[in-house]
């Protein structure tokens, strides 16, 4: 193996085991906890105002980090003119999302978002501060430094909500942990990073990259609208407990998701932009990657469906049974969201933030026109059931068409994903068959 192979290697490696640990931490001991102390309305109130911070998240860097990133030889004032650009939208995204909080809990009918959005606003300012210091230490491949700060940020963060919830501030136990979290990335990214950053300002540096960071930047807007649609139309129109427990099974699908895809797709990016050139060796580097990845997300997922009734009730309690049904159902949508995050990974390290811009807008559409459809029937499993058609629909033509800008056949790639699959649907079949014949087990479902 190379020098870059071990780098990038040892980046995964350590992304996905500190993103387990914060995994681990989340389902033992931060999410039983909270859900016994909070209500699924709390939690519904707190996902509304998150639903439109996150919304102006997208904006904080307009790609520019990624372009750093895969940048040749980026210059001094290339850093420092990031930076800088960073910290002003930070400044004035936060003024606008304090501006346009009476106007978000109007919207969903509940006054008490309007202080949850003021309180939750200064993570943007927060968030931009540390996007380009991160940037740095992803290029360089410091992915050790980069996840103690991640792991420290999620442990401060778990603390301090676990004590506001503890103390009886109900919903603000939320906003807090989200303040520690983007405060001790801040302070972690600026401490650790040796970026070059000066006084001075170029706009030509920002200027020329503007083509791929826009694309970006377009394909995290209608990114963003993909994924909140369904939340926003939830809060509206089926209410705050409704969302409660939607966004419950959501983040329980998104966990494993972020847990091996997304801590891959970390340590990848650098890798497959060094390699951009050589489309055979990145056509290897991205089947092996996807080899690797199915092999713990289709069992895992596959479980976690087939669980869903008994892992719900441990976690959560009684009280939050409907999640169970809408969690079966959208652990599929994660098998194809994990496995379309390294597709990603391979357009952004070829430069191609258009295509990637292009298949975003077709997905927008195709979601919303699902979601609304969702809405129409008025149900939680509605609702997750024409998301994961609108997926499978969408990931075919999505996964052919980077097979073929890597000159791979479909036949390969099949292959890659054959062993996996079928070894996880004698798994779950072992299980209900199991299920049958037990009656123990039968409560499972």
């Amino acid at each position: 193996m190379n020098q870059l192979g071990k780098k990038t290697a040892n980046g995964a490696a350590i992304n996905v085991a500190v993103t387990v640990t914060k995994t681990a931490l989340q389902f033992i001991v931060v999410l039983p906890i909270l859900a016994r102390v909070l209500t699924p309305e709390e939690f519904g109130l707190v996902a509304m105002a998150m639903a439109f911070v996150s919304f102006f998240t997208m904006f904080n860097d307009l790609g520019i980090s990624a372009a750093l990133v895969r940048a040749d030889d980026p210059s001094p004032a290339f850093w420092s003119s990031a930076f800088w650009t960073n910290l002003a939208l930070g400044v004035g995204l936060t003024l606008l999302v304090n501006l346009a909080a009476p106007w978000i809990a109007l919207f969903f009918a509940e006054p008490v978002v309007e202080p949850l959005v003021n309180g939750l606003s200064c993570i943007l300012l927060m968030h931009c501060a540390f996007l380009v210091p991160m940037a740095w230490l992803q290029r360089n491949f410091m992915f050790r430094t980069i996840a103690m700060i991640d792991l420290v940020a999620t442990l401060l963060s778990t603390v301090v909500a676990i004590g506001v919830a503890l103390g009886g501030y109900g919903v603000w136990a939320l906003v807090w942990q989200q303040i520690t979290l983007y405060l001790v990335k801040m302070l972690g990214g600026l401490a650790c990073h040796r970026a070059p950053f000066r006084l001075t300002y170029d706009a030509d540096e920002i200027i020329r990259v503007l083509p791929f960071s826009l694309g970006l930047t377009g394909t995290a807007f209608t990114a963003f609208i993909n994924r909140n649609t369904d939340n926003i139309l939830i809060g509206r129109f089926l209410g705050s407990a409704a969302l409660g427990y939607y966004g419950r099974a959501y983040q329980m699908m998104l966990m494993p998701v972020h847990t091996l895809a997304n801590g891959a797709s970390f340590a990848l990016y650098p890798a497959m932009s060094a390699i951009k050139q050589d489309r055979n060796q990145l056509g290897n580097v991205y089947l092996k990657s996807m080899s690797i990845l199915s092999t713990l997300m289709f069992p895992m997922m596959i479980g976690l469906a087939l669980v869903s009734v008994p892992f719900v009730a441990v976690m959560f309690g009684p009280q939050w049974g409907e999640v169970a049904p809408v969690l079966r159902i959208l652990a599929f949508v994660g098998i194809l969201q994990g496995i379309g995050t390294i597709t990603n990974v391979v357009w952004k390290a070829l430069g191609r933030a258009d295509i990637l811009l292009r298949w975003a807008l077709v997905r927008t559409v195709g979601f919303v026109l699902a979601f609304c459809i969702g809405i129409y029937i008025g149900t939680l499993t509605a609702m997750a059931m024409v998301y994961l058609v609108a997926n499978i629909i969408f990931f075919i033509p999505f996964q052919l068409q980077i097979l073929r800008a890597l000159g791979q056949d479909t036949a390969r790639f099949l292959t890659t994903l054959a062993p996996q699959f079928f070894s996880s649907v004698a798994m779950a079949a072992a299980l209900l068959a199991a299920q049958a014949w037990l009656p123990g087990l039968e409560a499972m479902n």
